[in-house]
């Protein structure tokens, strides 16, 4: 199958040639790309009931959480675990083996195709509670974006077309790097609905990079019981250096779902409409944020889901939003998934750049949020030349059928044109 994926890529560098010489008018900027499809008959995945989901959840989310550790205590943030996540589950299949095992204990990823099968699982119950739900919607859009003249490993595409519904689309990196970003963050952009709008910072695409991943998502969705029917409530907002602002809070009376009390915390869970989303909201005792901040993970999720109980209970919460742009790469450093190896995008292929930017929007209606992750893999440079051959004076070829050593051509140039 790559031999079939390799004449699609090289058509494609002639076509653009033939273009170009006929007088026609090409694309603008890196053009339309080359949609590029998986293997014949391959399909995206049905379900697998013994698929290990709360295992790869969990990983994703105490990796999601180890990350959040990182980040300054003091100023708002939002990012997306699952889009992260995600995208260095793809990033793994295209892994040697020891820069695979680095990501899989890092993410607690499940062992081989289990992993993956998860994912499906995950997304495809993600798209149910969408289509089921006309005030809920969730969309993820994932893409592999290879350089034109870069043939990633049939295996590698037709896995992420199957089991993460991924598409493949190759663009001119090398000769137009500029317009390939644009052309990769419009079609975030498209998939966030405008939310993130330039996920991939200038000078991310090199004439070295070989591949781009992306992976965007896109949340709406109503709350199942709207603030409104008590008004706002006038207060003060105290922040962690001890300021204090006045602040308006959404008020509701009406709620019976999942709260109670932690450790150093207090907390309750709020349902989107449909009951299958929700958003968990954790209020630290004074004093105690960075500690219950510090000690989020699945575990403690496991504990408040344990702990808590039904019953009625007050909510007052501000309106809020936020923007987030995250640098991954020293992070993914830190943990050996960068630079790492990744043979089946390229023999040299190594991870270069990682970026993610999420945006929320909380009100009395509910929740509008997105988020999108950028991998970028280039590859080694050329090995220093033992020997240089500049033929800047006449000289001599052959052309040749290797196999059987005839010449089918020869000749010698002694008068080049200028």
């Amino acid at each position: 199958m790559r031999a079939r994926t390799r004449s699609s890529l090289k058509l494609a560098a002639a076509l653009v040639i033939a273009l170009g010489c006929s007088g026609e008018t090409a694309p603008s900027g890196a053009g339309n790309g080359l949609e590029l499809e998986p293997s014949p008959g391959v399909e995206r995945s049905a379900i697998v009931a013994e698929a290990p989901v709360a295992e790869l959840a969990g990983g994703l989310n105490d990796a999601g959480f180890a990350l959040w550790r990182r980040q300054p205590l003091a100023e708002d943030l939002i990012f997306s675990p699952l889009s992260i996540g995600h995208a260095l589950l793809m990033a793994r299949a295209a892994a040697d083996e020891s820069t695979g095992q680095g990501i899989d204990v890092a993410f607690g990823l499940p062992q081989g195709l289990g992993a993956h099968q998860a994912w499906n699982t995950i997304d495809q119950a993600l798209a149910g509670a969408d289509s089921a739900q006309q005030e809920l919607t969730i969309t993820i859009a994932d893409r592999i974006w290879p350089r034109l003249d870069v043939s990633p490993a049939q295996e590698w595409i037709d896995l992420l077309a199957s089991e993460h519904g991924a598409g493949t689309r190759a663009l001119d990196f090398a000769g137009d790097p500029e317009g390939s970003r644009e052309l990769i963050n419009d079609w975030v952009g498209q998939q966030t609905q405008g939310l993130i709008p330039e996920l991939l910072p200038s000078g991310f695409i090199q004439g070295n990079t070989v591949l781009v991943l992306t992976d965007a998502l896109y949340f709406k969705a109503r709350w199942q019981t709207v603030f409104g029917k008590y008004g706002t409530v006038s207060d003060t907002f105290t922040s962690l250096d001890g300021s204090t602002r006045p602040i308006e809070l959404m008020r509701e009376l009406e709620l019976g779902g999942p709260r109670g009390r932690g450790d150093g915390f207090v907390g309750a869970e709020l349902p989107y409409v449909g009951g299958e989303l929700s958003m968990l909201i954790l209020v630290p005792d004074a004093g105690r944020f960075e500690e219950v901040r510090n000690r989020l993970s699945q575990e403690l999720l496991d504990s408040i889901d344990e702990s808590f109980s039904t019953g009625p209970y007050e909510l007052l919460l501000p309106r809020w939003s936020a923007s987030s742009q995250l640098d991954l790469l020293p992070w993914l450093t830190g943990l050996g998934a960068a630079p790492g190896s990744y043979p089946a995008i390229s023999p040299g292929a190594f991870l270069s750049g990682a970026v993610h930017g999420a945006d929320i929007e909380v009100d009395e209606w509910g929740t509008v949020a997105a988020a999108a992750t950028g991998i970028g893999f280039q590859e080694s440079g050329p090995p220093e030349p033992e020997l240089t051959v500049k033929a800047d004076r006449p000289f001599l070829y052959v052309i040749r059928h290797l196999e059987s050593r005839v010449v089918l051509f020869a000749g010698q140039v002694n008068a080049p044109p200028p």
